[in-house]
């Protein structure tokens, strides 16, 4: 579904805008509560509304953990311009040099500083412990988590909100 959104909006943008019709003007920061980027939360863009609606949609960056911080720059944007099918010359890319972006803890499964139950299983032994997490994640994540009755540190994946899975 997602390559056919990517051909419609490249046909799209071929029939609606000739070099310099489209202009994406990149911010020097941006805040976003999601693991996918799209260049519509990192630069304003303006053109043709078809064109515009799908350039918008374009990822520039994938996988931004809770809390994390990723740089797209420029180049960054070209390079995704071209992976998602669009002809990087019909777009003029201006504005700050690079984005930093930062995703916001807020919307992660598990929350810095939250209560987790640890689970620890190695074939039919499974052993689980109260602990905190000393980092945000989403689901699939693996996050920093202190044992409360060690007080040691293990890197567990976030299995759902307050529960983690010791990575061996």
């Amino acid at each position: 579904m997602r390559a056919l959104l990517m051909l419609l909006a490249v046909a799209v943008l071929a029939a609606t805008a000739s070099a310099g019709d489209v202009v994406v003007r990149l911010r020097p920061a941006a805040r976003v509560e999601a693991a996918e980027v799209t260049l519509g939360q990192v630069a304003s863009v303006s053109g043709p509304d078809r064109a515009v609606r799908a350039l918008q949609a374009v990822v520039v960056a994938e996988g931004l953990k809770p809390g994390g911080v990723v740089r797209i720059t420029a180049e960054g944007v070209r390079a995704a311009l071209r992976e998602a099918g669009f002809d990087p010359k019909a777009v003029t890319v201006t504005g700050a040099r690079e984005v930093v972006v930062r995703r916001d803890e807020g919307s992660a499964v598990v929350r810095r500083g939250a209560s987790v139950r640890v689970v620890a299983a190695v074939g039919a032994v499974r052993v689980s412990a109260g602990g905190v997490a000393l980092e945000a994640g989403d689901t699939g994540d693996v996050v920093r988590v202190r044992v409360l009755a060690t007080r040691k540190e293990v890197l567990a994946r976030v299995v759902q909100p307050g529960l983690a899975a010791v990575v061996f």
